[in-house]
């Protein structure tokens, strides 16, 4: 019985064990993104011990394998890389591969939403860790046009992820195009009308980038703006009972007025976010702080509080925390510089001038490589730009759409996209204009074809007519006088209205010539003896008319035709059994 009971127990146990993550299983990214957040991305206590949460992780993988979840499995994988590439506990040397072998297994699966946040998580790498700001900035930058590929309903986190967009671009410096996301970002809805402010997961990360809205906003000089939104993170951290962001953002708002020298208003602010900054271990943030302050009370001139602050600022750039101290110390030598000079140190206030300027050169030597690294950036999105643009024309090419758009571009391609788009234009115009005159060509020789046919017929029909009446007159011979006078002269009049005018062989000739193109010229140099009546007998001739339609047109007899053709035999030296017909057919 005890070994039934063991053995029943090794078959149930392991379905227990392994269903310990059943409720995430096979279902989409919208419905289960909230159940990882929780177990996961912000359990804060199961992150804060590394080795466990690596095994929770696994343990996920396994689950997700097991089922075939393949998405599932994407999710274990990029906890991982979460894990490796922004967490100060990550192996920051395994997050670029991991995230490379992701991207892969996204593309190969068409996982976009995970291919989206995969590609975050390694800009975020690359920015913060690696330092290699153009290879983070065009991950953050491919994550966005991803975003335009998905809904809202598949991505339920799409303002969030729009958000951090603006927010790596205004860590790397570029504060136009950080304020054209984040204006994008906050158009994106949320699904049913949800506001990340509200979701106490989501929280701290909205209230980070409405103060980085301020920060753009105060960047812009639009103070008013910007304490709008400093007020309102202010707020936010009050009712989560924040104190690290009640401090920053109210040293947020006290350099705001501290730019706009109300320095009554900044002094308590700065000093609140001075103390709360120490207490919370935000170094930089005190550092700043410190040297506005220590600016406003030396613009007072109380000098003994400006020494104790020029003190107090020096240790803090001794933390091994701030790791670029120059970023610092080119606002904080001046003061110093200022400082001794007031009290009377001429050698003291030289040398920091001279250190304030040894400081500003090395940020602005900084400062020149983040501009050259903004101009790369820049260049690489020209050439995304066109890859993109050349994606959509090859997809509308397939779709049977004509006059595609090709547009390429070289690395350094500001004025060659104008010249390539020129070049195409022209191309586009020159083969438009070619095959109008094609189609122009061939209506006017369709045209000239109907006329000359309608022109047949027209002769034609006369001829018919004629017949008719002279059989009649022939006929009626006996008949009275004045009957058969008015019969010829009606056959008269009908004979007279076929011979064609000067005008009429002159419309003649300008359609026949569309149609047999350089015959009449042919003909001339051929037969340069050729009278205007010979000409255009042998014209008609080419079009096949009946003797009688020749007659006809030419106002002479059967016979007449016939003699036309003798003496054509005669003066061009045509044997006998020569036709005429063959000598046209050589022309």
């Amino acid at each position: 019985m005890n070994k039934l009971l063991l053995l029943a127990c090794c078959i149930v146990l392991p379905f227990f064990v392994h269903a310990k993550y059943q409720f995430l299983l096979r279902k989409k990214y919208a419905q289960r993104y909230k159940a990882i957040d929780s177990c996961f991305y912000y359990n804060a206590k199961l992150r804060a011990d590394k080795q466990a949460f690596l095994k929770e992780i696994k343990v996920l993988e396994e689950e997700a394998k097991s089922a075939g979840d393949i998405e599932l499995v994407s999710e274990a994988k990029l906890l991982n890389i979460a894990l490796n590439s922004a967490s100060e506990q990550g192996d920051f040397l395994k997050a670029e591969k991991d995230a490379s072998d992701l991207l892969a297994y996204a593309l190969q699966n068409k996982l976009t939403q995970i291919e989206i946040r995969c590609r975050q998580f390694a800009g975020r790498y690359y920015m913060e860790k690696a330092g290699r700001y153009i290879e983070g900035i065009n991950e953050f930058l491919m994550s966005y046009y991803l975003m335009q590929q998905i809904s809202i309903q598949d991505f339920p986190t799409k303002k969030e992820h729009m958000y951090e967009v603006a927010h790596a671009y205004y860590n790397f410096g570029d504060f136009e195009s950080a304020k054209k996301y984040m204006m994008e970002a906050q158009r994106t809805p949320m699904p049913n009308n949800t506001k990340m402010q509200d979701d106490k997961n989501k929280i701290r990360t909205y209230i980070n980038l409405e103060n980085t809205l301020g920060l753009l906003y105060r960047n812009e000089q639009k103070y008013d703006s910007a304490i709008h939104c400093f007020r309102t993170v202010y707020n936010l951290a009050v009712a989560q009972k924040d104190t690290a962001w009640i401090g920053g953002s109210t040293g947020n708002i006290g350099i705001t007025y501290y730019l706009q020298k109300q320095y009554s208003k900044a002094v308590p602010l700065l000093a609140y976010d001075i103390e709360c900054s120490i207490k919370y271990g935000e170094w930089n943030n005190a550092t700043n702080s410190l040297i506005k302050l220590t600016d406003i009370y030396l613009q007072q001139h109380n000098m003994p509080v400006v020494k104790v602050l020029i003190d107090s600022s020096l240790r803090l750039l001794a933390n091994k925390s701030i790791t670029e101290p120059a970023q610092h110390l080119q606002y904080l030598y001046p003061i110093m510089a200022k400082y001794y000079n007031e009290v009377g140190n001429a050698r003291l206030a030289y040398n920091y001038m001279d250190s304030a300027r040894v400081a500003k050169e090395l940020m602005d030597k900084k400062k020149n490589a983040m501009a050259l690294a903004h101009e790369e950036h820049r260049l690489q999105l020209q050439v995304h730009h066109a890859e993109m643009q050349k994606h959509e024309d090859d997809k509308q090419f397939q779709l049977l759409r004509k006059n595609t758009i090709i547009a390429v571009i070289a690395l350094f391609a500001g004025i060659v996209i104008v010249f390539i788009n020129g070049r195409r234009k022209y191309y586009m115009q020159k083969n438009k204009l070619e095959e109008a005159k094609r189609q122009m060509a061939e209506d006017e020789l369709n045209n000239a074809h109907a006329q000359l046919d309608d022109f047949r017929k027209r002769i034609y029909d006369k001829n018919e007519l004629i017949e008719r009446i002279r059989a009649e007159v022939e006929n009626t011979q006996q008949a009275a006088i004045n009957p058969t006078y008015v019969n010829n002269e009606v056959l008269t009049q009908l004979m007279q209205s076929i011979l064609l005018t000067d005008e009429q062989w002159e419309q003649f000739r300008v359609n026949f010539e569309k149609v047999h193109t350089g015959f009449l010229l042919r003909l001339r140099e051929k037969l340069p003896d050729l009278t205007p009546s010979e000409t255009r007998y042998l014209a008609l001739a080419k079009l096949k008319l009946s003797n009688k339609e020749m007659a006809a047109m030419l106002g002479v007899s059967m016979q007449g035709v016939r003699n036309y053709r003798y003496r054509l035999r005669k003066k061009f030296n045509l044997p006998e059994e020569g036709d005429i017909d063959d000598l046209i057919n050589e022309i």
